[in-house]
């Protein structure tokens, strides 16, 4: 997993993503916001934004104590809690907006931290160079396409490129939508 010190130390993220992690975490809440205090973040407001280290630094340790499922539910929120690019209505568009929309919800980060390739009008390779775990960025990609589209898709670790959980800087997911 990427270590948050590689976060500049100027960088940070929107209430929204912190309240989207809240609210993925259901009963387990209490221990959600109980791990964002120990970081620095005692109190979440959805128009504020926080030091992007202590949020990574939160779902670290999430991931270590509930496991990475966690990340993945947690990531999978993020659609719902935050603001989106306009006209997100088709799967190239969808693959597209990971990047914008990373961007609009980040702050003293460098921009294009995600970028996509479209390997057919049903599938893509989405490489995500956040300084998020691997598991919470792939919640993230199957949230938005289930949100912004209705779909569900099926997203696999790109085991060429590198994983952030060994290190890397980046994963590669490839990301496939059903016949429809």
């Amino acid at each position: 997993m990427i270590d948050e010190s590689h976060v500049p130390e100027n960088a940070t993220v929107s209430g929204g993503n912190i309240l989207s992690m809240l609210a993925a975490m259901g009963p387990f809440r209490k221990r959600g916001e109980a791990i964002l205090a120990d970081h620095g973040i005692p109190v979440v407001d959805l128009a504020a934004w926080y030091p992007l280290r202590a949020y990574v630094a939160s779902l670290r340790t999430i991931g270590v104590k509930m496991g990475p499922n966690t990340l993945l539910q947690i990531g999978k929120q993020i659609p719902n809690h935050i603001p989106l690019p306009p006209g997100l209505d088709t799967f190239e568009k969808v693959a597209g907006s990971f990047g914008p929309a990373f961007d609009m919800n980040h702050r003293g980060v460098t921009p294009g931290a995600i970028t996509y390739e479209m390997t057919s009008n049903r599938s893509a390779l989405i490489t995500t160079g956040t300084p998020y775990p691997c598991e919470f960025d792939r919640g993230v990609i199957q949230g938005f396409f289930q949100v912004l589209l209705g779909t569900r898709v099926t997203v696999t670790h790109d085991e060429a490129g590198g994983c952030k959980n060994d290190g890397s800087r980046t994963c590669t997911h490839l990301v496939m939508a059903p016949l429809m």
